[in-house]
């Protein structure tokens, strides 16, 4: 089960406006303050690193590989530069997901299996 804390949107991974086509393997499913902060965006700023790379692509890369979670799992940690640069441009660690998750891991439904080592 996918949880939110606003309605989910479809969403073009690599967006209409970069040349993306409304065909199932560029849609996601995204809730809509992530949408809102991705837009057209398919690069963002690694503040570790101080350069702009790729953001993360779901349908090809593995969240593990660039995300981890902090010892509660509250916080999403970009552990790779593309995952440092798309926490900071889709904002994922906003105060409202952060307590949608608190209160997923006391009912025992977070994190997603797919987001552990």
């Amino acid at each position: 089960m996918n949880f939110a804390t606003q309605s989910f949107s479809v969403e073009h991974i690599l967006p209409r406006a970069k040349g993306g086509l409304s065909e199932l393997e560029n849609l996601a499913l995204s809730c809509q303050g992530c949408n809102n902060h991705k837009s057209t965006k398919i690069e963002g700023f690694d503040p570790v690193a101080k350069q702009t790379v790729s953001l993360f692509r779901p349908r090809v890369q593995q969240w593990r590989d660039h995300f981890a979670w902090n010892e509660d799992y509250t916080i999403v940690i970009g552990t790779t530069s593309t995952g440092r640069a798309t926490v900071n441009e889709l904002n994922l660690n906003r105060l409202g997901l952060i307590n949608l998750r608190r209160v997923l891991f006391a009912s025992g439904e977070h994190p997603p299996s797919d987001t552990l080592p």
